[in-house]
């Protein structure tokens, strides 16, 4: 049964009932974390900003933060299951087959990446040889390059949900299974995501602290829709 997004959020909302202390502390230590670590690469190397050691550690610091950005999504899919969630599992990731999360996002980034070198290179070499036909054909190739990218990141949507319920599965199954799970629902996904940015806005508007109540609910409606897609609800 495919429910509309009004279906999903509902859904969400039930499971966060009288229960937002908790992700919303696992939201802060999880922001709190990332400020730090992000801080890292600059407090290393405060004047080498460019250095080729400061976009090693800038490149290492994101993948333990693709390992950590897991444990709120644990805590979420365990309370939309019925439990009272643990405040432990902000550690799950690194508890469970870390190298799985950390290559599937890393093939995600490299996939993203690779899609705009065509156009990247057709603007250089046109805008170097004064060609507005081949920069306009970069631009193009460009624009396709973000749309690519998108169907790139919704394909690749359910990749975390699926890592958390099976740690031992490879990355690239990982990536196959939500790859399969997503066909014909992509459309469907994005639109949900869309339905937030209203409350995004105000969240944001609100001096950011309505993002502690925005994030969760709108994670929580996302896990929602990878339960329907699993035939878990």
């Amino acid at each position: 049964m495919k429910r509309t997004s009004s279906q999903l959020k509902q859904l969400a909302r039930e499971s966060l009932a009288h229960r937002f202390s908790l992700p919303v502390m696992a939201y802060v230590i999880t922001f709190g974390i990332i400020m730090l670590v992000n801080m890292l690469p600059a407090a290393l190397f405060p004047d080498t900003g460019n250095s080729i050691s400061y976009l090693v550690i800038s490149f290492i610091t994101d993948l333990l933060l693709s390992i950590l950005s897991v444990g709120p999504v644990t805590i979420l899919l365990d309370m939309s299951r019925g439990s009272d969630g643990q405040l432990s599992d902000l550690l799950y990731a690194f508890r469970h087959q870390p190298d799985r999360i950390i290559v599937s996002q890393l093939i995600i980034s490299i996939l993203s990446t690779v899609i705009f070198l065509p156009g990247i290179i057709v603007f250089v070499l046109s805008s170097v040889f004064y060609n507005a036909f081949g920069i306009m054909i970069a631009s193009l190739l460009i624009f396709a390059a973000v749309i690519g990218s998108v169907v790139i990141r919704l394909d690749f949507a359910l990749v975390t949900p699926l890592y958390i319920d099976n740690p031992q599965t490879s990355a690239i199954d990982l990536l196959r299974e939500s790859h399969d799970l997503m066909q014909g629902n992509r459309l469907r996904y994005f639109v949900l995501e869309l339905s937030f940015i209203p409350i995004m806005l105000l969240a944001v508007i609100a001096c950011f602290v309505g993002l502690l109540w925005a994030l969760p609910y709108a994670q929580m409606t996302l896990l929602e829709f990878y339960r329907e897609l699993v035939g878990e609800i």
